[in-house]
């Protein structure tokens, strides 16, 4: 099939779209589910909040994603 096929645009459109509203869920959910204090985990070293280790890390992959689409849309004709 021919790159420009729009049912293949289409699909793309979806991925990088599904794939940048992922980062803001997982951010939502940590907030509403782990609040910053309820949780702990117990390492050897030290215990660590899952709050702070998940809200840059959702941030980090929407951005990530983000750079991904619009690198993608600016690359073809889009539908």
């Amino acid at each position: 099939m021919d790159t420009e096929d729009p049912l293949i645009r289409a699909d793309g459109w979806f991925w990088h779209l599904s794939n940048v509203i992922l980062g803001p869920a997982v951010l939502l959910a940590t907030v509403l589910y782990v609040p910053p204090g309820t949780h702990s985990l117990n390492l050897i070293i030290a215990g660590v909040d899952p709050f702070y280790l998940l809200v840059p890390l959702s941030l980090l992959y929407t951005c990530w994603c983000i750079r991904d689409l619009l690198r993608w849309y600016e690359g073809d004709v889009v539908l």
